[in-house]
């Protein structure tokens, strides 16, 4: 090999190994962020009280599940963002979005292979059928069938939309679809040709303040009992193996270790179903 030197030639070596050095150290800083990146949880919810409480601002949210949930991350040292949209956008966002997870959500057959399951984060309970007090086919309802007869007013890709579908109710036909949770209640004393909607015992006050309607108004007419709303904590299949291996082991110890119970404790003033 042959060499040419001079003073110029020198300096241009010394500043190509300089231009080496700041790439190699960008390199591996782009490295470290990567995996910073890779390690950080999008959580999205929805306004769903008393578990998800999502304030003025979509940052702000609190409620039991939404403590369980932060618990959870707490342990496994992962970073993260919360922010509660309406449902169908947080369900959209779990489903597409890798490193995203979703609570509260119920777990049933057909969304079973489509995200992966963390656990359970709330109290086992069932959909119910409510419809005002003046409303004379309430009493008519003594099996799910029975609704067919009517109109019942449903959240857009929620349990009790996906449950009523497949047990063989039709849009459009038996359930009216609404993008929005804060519609459900209001849409029953609005709107004369729904006759029911489909929420719980624990959610119905919730909703019915959300509404500014006295829920004594409200009776309730059937429980689906085979619509269990078994919430968890699911996440996007393409989320990293290692993150999920941490929240499903500090989700299990949540419920060992007495912090799931104190925490159920602490809302039951806010959850009549416990009292």
């Amino acid at each position: 090999m042959v060499y040419y030197v001079n003073s110029q030639g020198l300096i241009c070596i010394k500043q190509n190994i300089q231009l080496l050095k700041k790439l190699l150290f960008l390199s591996l800083l782009y490295s470290v962020n990567s995996k910073a990146v890779e390690h950080k949880i999008n959580l999205v919810t929805e306004h769903l009280p008393p578990y998800q409480i999502v304030g003025n601002d979509s940052y702000d949210v609190t409620g039991f599940a939404t403590e369980i949930v932060l618990e959870t991350l707490k342990r496994s040292g992962i970073q993260y963002t919360l922010t509660g949209y309406p449902w169908v956008r947080s369900y959209n966002l779990a489903l597409q979005k890798p490193n995203t997870c979703i609570f509260s959500i119920a777990r049933i057959p057909l969304r079973e292979n489509l995200f992966t399951w963390i656990g359970q984060i709330t109290e086992k309970n069932n959909a119910v059928v409510w419809g005002l007090k003046s409303n004379p086919h309430a009493q008519k309802i003594t099996k799910l069938n029975d609704l067919k007869n009517y109109v019942t007013a449903v959240n857009k890709n929620d349990v009790t939309h996906l449950g009523m579908i497949a047990n063989g109710f039709s849009e459009g036909e038996h359930l009216y679809v609404l993008k929005h949770t804060k519609s459900l209640l209001k849409i029953l004393f609005k709107r004369p040709e729904i006759d029911f909607i489909i929420a719980d015992d624990i959610t119905i006050s919730y909703r019915a303040k959300l509404a500014n309607v006295d829920v004594k108004q409200l009776q309730r007419a059937y429980e689906i009992k085979v619509l269990p709303l078994d919430f968890y904590l699911a996440c996007n299949l393409n989320t990293d193996p290692q993150l999920i291996k941490k929240l499903k082991a500090n989700l299990t110890s949540i419920h060992h270790d007495g912090f799931y119970q104190s925490t159920i404790n602490k809302w039951r003033s806010k959850m009549p179903h416990l009292k």
